[in-house]
């Protein structure tokens, strides 16, 4: 930026508080890319795909407000938290685990009888399952949030702001 002649105190401290906001912005663009990458990764390290929604609505947002700047991240998904958060055991709809065993194509057969068993069998023995034991949580974000404190802190520590 050109030297420039302010012609008061208040211009050239709306002009230190614009130049602030500008780096902090960038920055957190930044902090939000490097989190949103790591996360893919880490989702399909995990295999957390069925139908890919879940990894192709994975991003970060920054919000600007008067008075804050807040990065989110996280799937732009209704089931975003039974993911994360897991789900403590308890009933589950049987239709979604019936569409989602014909969208996997599983094919389990019975131990005992040696007989394939049908979708909605295979279905209810993992219903059975999330009923007894519930869904381990997956938090992704939160993993790779915990493993890049130090450098998210040493990225916010380290933001130069020039007239």
């Amino acid at each position: 930026m050109p030297d420039r002649d302010f012609t008061s105190p208040e211009e050239l401290m709306i002009e230190i508080y614009r130049a602030i906001y500008v780096a902090l912005e960038s920055r957190l663009h930044l902090i939000g890319s490097v989190i949103d990458a790591e996360s893919r990764k880490e989702i399909l390290a995990q295999q957390i795909y069925d139908k890919g929604d879940f990894y192709g609505n994975t991003g970060y947002l920054l919000q600007t407000t008067d008075t804050a700047m807040i990065l989110r991240v996280g799937s732009n998904v209704n089931h975003e938290p039974f993911v994360l958060g897991g789900k403590v055991p308890s009933w589950t709809p049987i239709a979604p685990l019936i569409a989602w065993v014909e969208r996997k194509h599983l094919s389990w057969t019975d131990k005992e009888t040696g007989k394939a068993l049908t979708v909605a069998e295979i279905a209810y023995l993992i219903w059975g399952k999330i009923k007894r034991e519930g869904i381990a949580a997956r938090n992704v974000f939160a993993s790779v949030i915990a493993n890049r404190e130090q450098w998210i802190y040493q990225q916010l520590n380290d933001i130069e702001v020039s007239l």
